[in-house]
Parts: structure tokens; sequence; C-alpha cells
């Protein structure tokens, strides 16, 4: 028996369920007799799931990615994200499962049980009707076919400590058809990212979406989500834009949550009233807390008040080079983060600019591991290591600043006794100094900042507003620009580290060791910049020394 609906004739019987599947990967529009994407694939996921819930926001995430190849959503906490995305990951892998595999990323193991996978599994076990498919549990895996690991739905953690190995997986995947979702996105790898992104070209239909609470225009998301006009194009009204990939941003605001707009609790799965009311009372409308999992948006400029901010990187072109006019030294900064943090050396150009001023070009970034195993203590360990660098790069020891604060002050004694103790201690800790807040300002640091990391951290701001900082890599303009500060009373303050690491679950490791860099130039200053080199300091007396003439001291009187 034939079937016949939609304007599509078929030449035997098959199931309402296949009927809009078909029609919904098709893409049947209303002007040959279907109901369009979306219409299909919810009269779909209403025949597998009929006591599901429909609301306003599930019904934007789905309407997005039935109309759009590249997708971010960008919004609060609890609007459904992860749900919808999963949702519509099981009816479209269903759509054509033989053919077709999906791959839902996310940043732990734990959180790809927690999330994705918890949804997939409550789907699959509370269908109605039939989904195909094996799934085995132990491999985060749905299967088309027992035994089919080529056509599937997989759940890959990307981080603990296994993002190349999750890469591999991700590259390797080669089907007809290919979803790609990436939740957790603002701290999800570059690697992986653009592992998943590539596989656009290697299929026939490919989609991928991006999910993520703001964080950063600069991080993996939010470069995903840059609006096609420039982000100067939107504002934290904006719900919906185009995207420079020729995609969409579909933004979940709090402020507008469906239970906000329906004056009552319809969706208690959905932000509420009272805890967008409870955020704003306890954060403040100057928390990136509250603009990231409250409003769904991105730290507004100026309203958030951070050391840096991603408008004054981009307007002082952190991320480009210096001309230096006669010569530049490599000058280094190390913070050894112990702990469980990232031990941080990081190299940087120091040279003379157009003008009189000194600027820095940040360089080489090297995380330095140590092995738990090795009879040689952690110590010495690192300072072997950071010794060996320093040497073969041609940074003389009074060129390195090192963290003196806590255990690096032992550390510091270390490499002085292994190396030099020429080396720059800096204490992180304890008052502010008597050098000058910058070369325009000279009033000492003690009277501008309330403590010395204040000073430290608050110094590259100076540098980069005066134009003295390029070379700065992306993930360390993101750690500048998260610590906030303080300046409403007499003195400025940054917030403390403690509180930083909490709030954004990092240590600031490569801010702190770029703080390190700078500070070892402001002690270098101008004077010191040829130190060690005789034929330099040569020139320079000579040049000095017939200089005289033309201020009426004659060589030859």
């Amino acid at each position: 028996m034939a079937t016949e609906k939609y304007g599509l004739i078929f030449d035997k019987k098959i199931s309402p369920l296949e009927l809009e599947l078909f029609a919904f990967r098709e893409g049947l529009t209303p002007e040959v007799g279907g109901l369009g994407k979306f219409g299909h694939f919810k009269r779909a996921a209403d025949l597998i799931w009929p006591d599901m819930q429909w609301n306003p926001w599930l019904e934007r995430q789905i309407k997005s990615l039935c109309s759009n190849q590249w997708i971010s959503w960008a919004g609060c906490a609890a609007s459904g994200k992860t749900f919808g995305s999963t949702l519509y990951a099981l009816v479209w892998w269903m759509s054509k499962p033989t053919h077709s595999s999906v791959i839902l990323t996310s940043t732990t193991a734990k959180m790809i049980r927690k999330r994705a996978w918890a949804n997939l599994q409550t789907l699959y076990h509370s269908a109605k009707l039939k989904v195909p498919g094996n799934m085995v549990d132990s491999k985060t895996t749905l299967q088309a076919r027992k035994g089919d690991d080529r056509n599937a739905i997989y759940a890959i953690a990307v981080l603990d400590g296994a993002t190349s190995k999750a890469v591999a997986n991700i590259q390797g995947i080669h089907t007809e058809r290919v979803l790609a979702i990436v939740d957790e996105a603002t701290d999800t790898p570059e690697a992986a990212f653009e592992a998943a992104s590539n596989l656009s070209k290697g299929c026939s239909e490919f989609q991928m979406l991006a999910i993520g609470n703001p964080h950063s225009r600069l991080d993996e998301h939010g470069r995903f989500s840059t609006p096609a006009d420039g982000w100067d194009s939107v504002g934290v009204e904006t719900q919906q834009w185009r995207t420079d990939r020729n995609g969409v941003c579909v933004r979940f605001d709090g402020d507008h949550s469906p239970n906000i707009e329906a004056g009552e609790t319809l969706y208690p799965y959905l932000i509420t009233e009272e805890q967008v009311n409870a955020s704003r009372e306890m954060e403040g409308d100057t928390s990136p807390t509250h603009w990231k999992y409250t409003r769904g948006w991105w730290s507004p400029e100026g309203v958030v008040r951070t050391v840096l901010s991603e408008a004054m990187c981009l307007k002082y072109e952190v991320g480009g080079s210096h001309a230096f006019q006669l010569k530049s030294i490599l000058i280094a900064g190390l913070d050894p983060a112990f702990g469980g943090d990232r031990c941080i050396l990081r190299f940087a150009k120091y040279g003379d600019l157009e003008g009189g001023k000194m600027g820095i070009e940040f360089g080489e970034i090297i995380n330095i591991h140590t092995d738990a195993s090795s009879s040689e203590p952690i110590h010495f360990q690192i300072a072997q290591k950071v010794r060996d660098h320093c040497v073969s790069r041609g940074v003389e020891p009074s060129h390195l600043a090192v963290d003196a604060s806590g255990e690096g002050g032992g550390l510091c004694d270390i490499m002085a006794k292994e190396w030099s103790n020429s080396i720059q201690r800096i204490e992180f800790g304890g008052k502010p100094s008597d050098m000058s807040v910058s070369i325009e300002d000279r009033r000492p640091s003690h009277e501008v900042y309330q403590n010395r990391v204040t000073e430290l951290w608050f110094s590259v701001r100076e540098w980069v507003i005066r134009g003295q900082v390029k070379g700065m890599d992306r993930d360390t303009i993101i750690e500048l620009c998260q610590r906030l500060f303080d300046d409403e009373k007499r003195k400025i303050v940054v917030e403390r580290k403690a509180e930083m690491k909490a709030r954004t679950n990092q240590s600031p490791d490569l801010a702190d060791a770029a703080a390190l860099v700078v500070e070892m130039a402001r002690r270098l200053g101008a004077g010191n910049l040829t130190s060690g080199q005789k034929e330099d300091k040569e020139w320079t007396e000579l040049a000095i020394k017939f200089s005289r003439v033309y201020d009426g001291d004659s060589l030859y009187a």
C-alpha cells in the first residue's frame, strides 16, 4: 500500500514518524506542500515524546538549527541549551542514522555524563516510539548498529588531559552527514574546536553548534559568535544576530526569560524572576558573574571594571609587533605557581621605540613540567630547566624576573646557588614600591596603589595604554581582562587572587608571568639596554664624547 502526504508518494506504507523524519531531512517547504524543517521536526519530536513540554526558548533553539549551518547559542544558566541541542541531535541523527555521525563535546568526562550524555539517555529511554541504535554507556556512544562506531552519536571529553586524543578521534570521523555540537565552548581548547569545525570539509551535509555562557569575546565561543558587522553593531538588548561565518548567534537573556515574559513560572526548569532578582541583589549589575550566568552577555565595557578590557587591547593593538629603533634584548619572567597551577616561563624583547619610550614585545611561552617520580626535588627541576631555557636563548640572569612570593623564595635561593645571584626577585605581596607609575605619571606607586600586586598588574595596563606592549597572546589578554579592581577608595586595589580563581576557575599564571616581564622592563629602564655589551658601551661613550663639540666643550680645548 502506497503512502501519500505533503506532496510525496511512497510505493510502500511508511509510518508517520518515518514520514516526518524524511520530510525534516529533506526540508520540505510549504511551497511544495510541506511544513518546513521546524514544522516537521516538531511533529517528529511530538510523536516520539508526546509528553514533552515546549517553551519559547526551546522553539528558538530548534528553529535556529533548522535554518543555519553555523550556529552559536549564548545565554544564561538554566536556559535549556544542553537539552535543546541534545534533542535536536537525536532527531537529526534518527532521520538517517546509518549515514550520520554526531559529535557531542564537553570539557571533561564528568561533565559529558552530567550534561549531554545524561540528556541523551533520558530521551532514548523515555521515547514512546522505538529509537534506533545500540547504546554503549561505557563508551558514551549510541551506535546505528551494534559494533558500528562510524555512524553513531559520540560524547567526547576534550579536556581531562586528553585533548590530543579527542582531536584525533574527532578528525577520524568520516560520514556522509556530520553534526558537531560543542558544549561549554568557552573552555574548549582551540585544537578541539578547530577539529570539529574542519569536519565540514569532508562530508555532504554539515552543521556546527557552539554553546556557552558568554565569557570573553576572544575565546573560541566569543570568536564563533562575532557579529558580521562587528561588536559595535550589537548591544546588551540584542537577542540575535548574523555572524561573520554567515551563521547566526541566538542569545538567551535571563531578563527576558519565558517565565518573566509570562508573568509567572510556567517552566520551572528555566531561569525564574526570583533567580534573576537574587543574582542582581547578590552579585550586582557590575559583576561578571551576573552578566555571564544571568544576562547571558559578555561583560559590557565600562560596567565591569577589569585591569584591561578587550576593547582596550584592540585599540592599542597589543597583539601586533614593535619596530625597535636601535636594538632589543631578550628578557624573561617566571611564575613558579606552586600548588597545582602552571609553572610559566615567558620571554619578551625589550628595546627602544620612536619617541624615546621603551617597549616590550612578548614572545615564547614555556609551560615548565616537572616529574613527580624523579629523585630530583621539584624546585631543583624547575631551577635547572629555567636556567637551561634562558642560557640557550641568551637571557642573562639579571634579565630574569622571578616571583619570590611564598615557595618562590626557596626556588630563587636554589637558582642563585645553581646559576646566578643576579636573578631579579619580585614579591607579589607587601607594599607598593617607590617607582613611578609610568613615564608620564611620575607619582610613586605607593601613592596610587594599595598593594604590590596591584602595582604589578596595573603596570601592565600603563604600558599597554601608552603603546609599549605588543606580541601579547589571546589567552594572556583574557586573563588580564578578567581581574577586577576597585578604585572607589583613595588607592586602586585588584581583587584577591583566590577570589579571581574561584570566580574564573583558573589561575592567571600567564598574566602573572607577563606582569613579571613588565616589572623586569621597569627595573631595566633605558639605561641598561646595552648592559653586558662591550661594543655597544664603547660606541655610546664615543658618541657622547664627540657630541660635546656641539655643546661648546671642544675636544681640543
